[in-house]
């Protein structure tokens, strides 16, 4: 091939080049023929000139560090993606090279600024427009080739290195601004889900709307292939519940006409939530509040469920004038593998003045009874205990199994401990003079049997008195055999029956109105409930896979998750070793069987090692320069997180090409009040 060949291959490649960079976009200019193009080891870089009428046209798009553009490769015809690292503008008096003249009197001349602006960009990755294949460009740029301001979403993604399907988190931005127009998306795979997710940021830096937006495109299944996901979000906060409501957008403070505009945009596919699905912990006290009213279980979990509603919808309605109304109100029974599910169903008209829209909400009780507990599920409900009082206790329990020794309820477990205590002085054993029920003196003869220590029997009934703190054990509802107290839901039968019974809609454990109806410590309430569902879930996805059986994927979104995973425990070492156990187990063996965590706290320090462990994908919102030291952040993504605005921030897994990508996540898909504050 002699040098006249190569002479016409470069004009045709160069023609060729033009055309593909006009039919992707917007050409900005050409890389330079006066300055290198270099490229080593550790990158390269090219230079090109922009015109001044297309500089002060796009300069938010050209002239910020950070900003991605593409160039057509003469030689290979792949879009290379560029990132600019600098920005160089002159006055025509530097062009000209002109010495600094001495002016009396200050002077500007806006002609000066009609100047062509350089700009150094970083080659990042190379998009093979006839094979579809993206690779790193580890090649030199040839002189001469266009650089375009791309239009293509498609084409972006690729350069950019971002999945195009997934589950919706933003927009990719230049920093706070989105980049190319909005039309950059940025979905995170399902595998990157299953090897789970850890959110972190300030109060206020957006992690609730964040997570609500991954809600809403899973709800609606926006670029998931038509796969079906189950989500269930564990909610301290009632910050959940709401999501039927329509969300609430107007032209405020910090709030521009384009950033609607790309609500509005984003919204078009993904929908709002229609409804929600309430896994809602039933107190003895709430059972008890209801009075003459609890005849039966339908007409108490009736009427529980209308008050609910009352205390959720009534707030937010009367904060913004709207109006609700019941419409329907039905308590249903629905079979599964598991067992009979009860729940509420609710229709609600809800009338925001311009429109009025129909929402559900099925309303599942959550109660348990110590006899459908097994000795090892009785323990593991409650990480407080110590190891020892874990080893008695599940001894004590089995050796009334061997009696055949039947405790109707933990309170009756409860006392007969209590009196075990009391009697390991044999001088006071006579002086009680208290006659028990036979199954009740067995605890005591088994405690003294095994020679069960005193501080470990204390520590036993401190934490069964935990237990029986919460109020969701034996909830006592005047009925007669099995219905005589709330059962346990089966909450794999909840899953089983999720799409076909209800619709998919986000399954919400309202964690505060325990804590509200409980008298229990909070934090350790939560975890009871939390833990158990945690693990139910768990275990129906091993009893499926065991079975030969296909179950839909499921996401549990854990918020502050550092209430239920504190990096201490109170100075109870057991407390950790037990839930560092349980996720360690659940995340791991998870993986495998379609089960994702994504876990939402303030910052890394608060919550235990296995979580920054566990979790693949990190994404980093607004957030304190002191939190960043074991996220292993690049420098260029230091300064800028800890003052970014809201909804904005660094995302970092292994699923994106080049393992970082910023981003913001729009307003609100659904609705988003904070109900302690209309309260």
């Amino acid at each position: 091939m002699n040098s006249h060949s190569i002479l016409k291959s470069l004009e045709d490649r160069l023609q060729t080049a033009i055309k593909i960079a006009s039919s992707l976009g917007e050409i900005v200019g050409y890389v330079s023929r006066t300055s290198p193009s270099y490229i080593d080891e550790e990158g390269g870089y090219v230079v090109f000139d922009v015109d001044p009428v297309m500089y002060f046209q796009n300069f938010l798009s050209l002239a910020q560090a950070g900003s991605v553009l593409g160039v057509v490769d003469i030689k290979s015809l792949d879009m290379v993606s560029l990132k600019v690292i600098g920005v160089e503008r002159k006055d025509i008096l530097a062009e000209l090279d002109l010495p600094d003249m001495y002016l009396p009197m200050p002077h500007a001349e806006a002609s000066g600024l009609l100047t062509k602006t350089r700009i150094k960009a970083k080659p990042l990755l190379a998009y093979n427009l006839e094979k579809g294949e993206v690779i790193a460009a580890n090649y030199v740029i040839e002189p001469q080739s266009p650089v375009v301001l791309l239009k293509d979403p498609n084409i972006i993604q690729k350069i950019m290195g971002l999945p195009s399907e997934g589950v919706f988190l933003g927009y990719a931005t230049v920093g706070d601004t989105p980049a190319f127009g909005g039309n950059a998306l940025l979905f995170l795979p399902l595998k990157a889900l299953y090897q789970h997710v850890l959110v972190l940021g300030t109060t206020g830096s957006g992690k609730t709307t964040l997570l609500k937006n991954m809600i809403a495109s899973m709800y609606c299944g926006y670029k998931l292939n038509n796969e079906k996901v189950s989500v269930v979000v564990f909610d301290p906060n009632k910050d959940y519940v709401t999501m039927p409501l329509k969300p609430l957008w107007s032209p405020v403070i910090g709030i521009s006409e384009e950033e609607l505009e790309l609500a509005r945009k984003v919204r078009s596919s993904v929908k709002g939530v229609q409804g929600v699905i309430v896994l809602l912990p039933i107190t003895r006290n709430v059972v008890e509040e209801q009075g003459e009213k609890a005849e039966n279980w339908a007409r108490v979990l009736k009427s529980i469920s209308e008050d609910y509603l009352n205390s959720v919808l009534g707030p937010v309605t009367s904060r913004f004038e709207w109006n609700y109304e019941v419409k329907e109100l039905e308590v249903a029974e629905e079979p599964t593998s598991q067992g009979i599910l009860r729940f509420v169903r609710s229709k609600v008209l809800v009338n925001y003045g311009t429109e009025v829209d129909e929402i559900e909400y099925y309303i599942i009780p959550y109660a348990l009874r110590f006899a459908d507990f097994t000795p090892r599920e009785l323990i593991a409900l409650n990480p407080y205990f110590t190891r020892q009082a874990k080893d008695a206790l599940q001894r004590v329990l089995h050796a009334l199994t061997a009696k055949n020794a039947h405790l109707e309820t933990i309170y009756d477990l409860y006392e007969a401990l209590k009196e075990a205590r009391f009697r390991m002085d044999e001088r006071q054993s006579r002086q009680r003079g208290i006659v028990l029920d036979p199954n009740r003196e067995y605890v005591v003869e088994i405690v003294r049997d095994l020679a069960i220590h005193k501080s470990t029997l204390e520590n036993m009934i401190r934490q069964v008195a935990a237990i029986i703190d919460t109020g969701i054990f034996d909830v006592y509802v005047r009925g007669h055999g099995e219905s005589k107290y709330l059962h346990e839901p089966p909450v794999g039968g909840m899953l089983e029956k999720h799409f076909e019974v209800f619709k998919g809609y986000p399954i919400v454990v309202d964690l505060e109105y325990l804590q509200v109806h409980s008298r229990a410590d909070p934090e350790k309430t939560i975890s009871i409930v939390a833990f158990r569902i945690l693990n139910k879930i768990f275990e129906w996805k091993l009893l499926q896979s065991r079975l030969k059986l296909e179950t839909r994927p499921v996401f549990m979104f854990i918020d502050e998750a550092h209430r239920f995973f504190p990096s201490r425990g109170g100075g109870v070492e057991e407390y950790l070793e037990n839930v560092s156990g349980m996720i360690d187990r659940i995340a791991r063996l998870g993986r495998a069987r379609k089960l994702g965590l994504v876990f939402s706290t303030h910052s890394p320090k608060d919550v235990h090692d296995i979580i920054l462990q566990l979790t693949n994908t990190k994404i980093i919102l607004r957030t304190d320069k002191t939190h960043l030291a074991s996220l292993d952040l690049p420098s260029e993504y230091r300064d800028f997180i800890t003052r970014v605005s809201d909804r904005v921030g660094v995302i970092k897994s292994h699923v994106l090409r080049l393992g970082y990508a910023l981003f913001k996540t729009p307003l609100p898909l659904v609705g988003h009040y904070d109900l302690s504050a209309l309260t």
